[in-house]
């Protein structure tokens, strides 16, 4: 239960912060603006409680994809220097892949199925290692952050 925990608490920090623009965004400007979206949307996962069980852990999981959804949100009305898009749109569709993996987490707790629970650590703890190495090519330095 705790690995479960702590990949739920890892994963919460992926959050966001906005603020959409015509105008592509300067590298620096870019790495800024989605940092203080990671900022904002972390504040609100850490304020969750430590689940306790896997009752606690399906509604941690369910308020966790909620932030995350809205912070990749966020992050879309950003508009990054067209040669960082690609990794954009990469880094974007990996935090996605960890709001699918908080769904399985409180599907599988919300039916006391720790066995499935544990199953998605591995492939949650991938997604959430490829998501923190693109905010790393795109200079980003609380969104790679566990």
């Amino acid at each position: 239960m705790r690995r479960v925990a702590f990949l739920l608490l890892a994963l919460l920090v992926l959050g966001g912060c906005g603020g959409g623009s015509d105008t592509a965004l300067t590298r620096e400007e870019y790495a800024s603006k989605a940092d203080a979206i990671c900022t904002k949307y972390n504040e609100q996962t850490n304020a969750l409680p430590r689940p306790a069980n896997l009752s606690d852990l399906g509604e941690s999981a369910d308020k966790t994809r909620d932030i995350l959804d809205n912070a990749v949100d966020d992050l879309k009305d950003l508009k990054p220097p067209a040669r960082e898009q690609a990794t954009a749109d990469q880094w974007i569709a990996a935090v996605e892949q960890l709001e699918g993996d908080l769904e399985e987490i409180r599907d599988g707790a919300n039916e006391h199925n720790m066995a499935a629970v544990q199953a998605v650590v591995p492939r949650a703890t991938e997604h959430n290692k490829r998501a923190n190495e693109l905010a790393t090519q795109l200079g980003l330095t609380v969104c790679n952050k566990d």
